[in-house]
């Protein structure tokens, strides 16, 4: 039925050519000996761009308009000349795919509706440059979209290099293999008829005109797609999911959007430089739905119902106790998911955890009974177990003191050297005491563990090394009397 359409238009339309001389608007009907017609892939792309495929844009809100008249050839090698805005938007309206628009008239003038400046277009190239002043896509930006995606082409075929040579190709490397070769501004030129293999299925079908070659492209975006999606639970204890878009057009639907529970979360898709991909993590367990949807709203959206399991855990901690401290080490499942603070006396003075924690403390206590506890906040728990702590309140610390020595040796003179002389004499931090009189501070890192000392008279002299810290608070001592002669 629509061939026999086709053939009654096309039979009226060259009635009517026929009588063109006794109608007025001659912005509509074709005509001869207008002069030469360019062959111009620019002109289908901006027609095919004009053109809503629903109702027109006023000529004001199109990005540029001509300056009429104009002359426009036919695939039939017939021309036509346009008078105005209405007689172009009649001409687009009425191509069918034996009588579409192939070329133009250089040269034509346009004014840029954005800021009402009119230019000269003299040939095919500077009609490209209008195309990309409008952010219109050229007919390179759509093979670049849509070829292998939308259509294949169905070898042998013969492309037109940039130096008006034909090329035969004869397979997807050597298609590549040109379009390499001729740069990045090379638009497609083809030489017609030629057969397409054209989704979703590719079945062959063969094009004359590029004016077909867009019915093709634009049946491809406005064709809904198959839309899917997977689902990855990558951490159960904080909700942690992963969705991504796979379907077969998904580099040509443009744009589509995430929703969870009809509430909308993003755009993605190749029009967004998207990744496909929606990562989320729920607030709480229970059931969600997961849908997309393209910007198309007369193809249906695609969703899936998840089940977020409840998934809890035991927090676990072990006491390791010694004369050189305390050190506690947590150790239960799901430890590396769960991020978690080390509590100590209702101090929090660590978080640890997660894939980067050494889940181990070595806190700063003294003697004393001390409460340790590990806290934290696992979404994955049931609402009103959502915070779990592990508590240890009898960690008891007994007071550590150094066993202290040293020794001593006679110089001459009345000056004697004391040496340290007890374990881990360069680690504890001391000091060296004559009769009660602060001489000097010794040990640790800095220290070297001897004194040296001069005494003015001869009698009897008491040196102790008396240390206090955080394991000995009451202090200790060490002491020798000193009988100088």
């Amino acid at each position: 039925m629509k061939s026999l359409t086709t053939y009654w238009k096309f039979l009226i339309l060259a009635v009517l050519v026929l009588m063109s001389a006794c109608v007025n608007d001659d912005s509509f009907f074709p005509e001869e000996n207008i002069g030469e017609i360019t062959s111009s892939i620019a002109v289908v792309t901006i027609l095919d761009n004009f053109d809503s495929g629903t109702t027109f844009l006023s000529e004001n809100e199109q990005c540029f308009k001509f300056v009429y008249p104009i002359n426009l050839g036919y695939n039939t090698d017939s021309s036509i000349k346009i008078n105005n805005y209405a007689g172009l938007i009649s001409v687009i309206s009425s191509q069918v795919v034996n009588f579409n628009i192939t070329g133009l008239q250089f040269p034509v003038n346009v004014v840029i509706n954005t800021n009402d400046s009119e230019v000269t277009i003299e040939d095919e190239t500077a009609l490209i440059e209008v195309l990309r002043a409008c952010q219109f896509n050229t007919i390179r930006d759509d093979f670049d979209t849509f070829f292998n995606e939308c259509f294949r082409f169905e070898y042998p075929v013969t492309l037109i290099n940039s130096n008006d040579r034909g090329i035969v190709l004869e397979s997807d490397q050597d298609f590549d293999s040109f379009f390499q070769n001729q740069g990045a501004a090379y638009q497609p030129t083809i030489k017609f008829p030629i057969n397409l293999l054209v989704a979703p299925d590719f079945n062959p079908q063969s094009i004359s005109t590029y004016f077909e070659l867009y019915r093709i492209i634009n049946a491809c975006e406005t064709r809904c797609p198959e839309l899917n999606f997977t689902s990855n639970l990558n951490d159960p204890y904080n909700l942690a999911y992963t969705f991504e878009a796979i379907f077969p057009d998904l580099t040509t639907v443009g744009t589509y959007s995430w929703f969870i529970d009809d509430e909308f979360v993003e755009e993605d898709g190749p029009d967004n430089e998207g990744d496909n991909l929606l990562v989320r993590n729920f607030d709480a367990p229970g059931e969600y739905k997961i849908c997309i949807k393209t910007e198309n709203d007369t193809c249906p959206e695609f969703c899936e119902n998840i089940v977020v399991p409840e998934l809890c855990t035991e927090l676990f901690f072990e006491v390791n106790q010694d004369v050189a401290g305390v050190e506690l080490t947590a150790d239960f499942e799901g430890i590396s998911n769960i991020t978690y603070q080390w509590v100590v006396n209702d101090q929090v003075v660590e978080v640890d955890g997660g894939a980067d924690g050494n889940n181990r403390l070595i806190p700063d206590i003294g003697p004393g009974t001390h409460s340790v506890c590990i806290r934290a906040t696992v979404p994955s728990c049931p609402n009103d177990n959502e915070v779990l702590e592990f508590c240890n309140n009898e960690i008891i610390v007994e007071e550590t003191c150094p066993n202290l020595s040293f020794g001593f040796e006679p110089e001459g003179n009345n000056q004697y050297s004391f040496f340290a002389s007890f374990e881990d004499d360069d680690s504890i931090t001391y000091e060296w005491i004559v009769d009660d009189m602060l001489q000097e501070v010794d040990g640790g890192s800095d220290g070297d563990g001897i004194f040296t000392f001069q005494f003015e008279l001869a009698g009897t002299y008491t040196v102790c090394m008396r240390a206090e810290n955080s394991s000995c608070p009451s202090g200790t001592e060490f002491c020798e009397e000193i009988v100088v002669q």
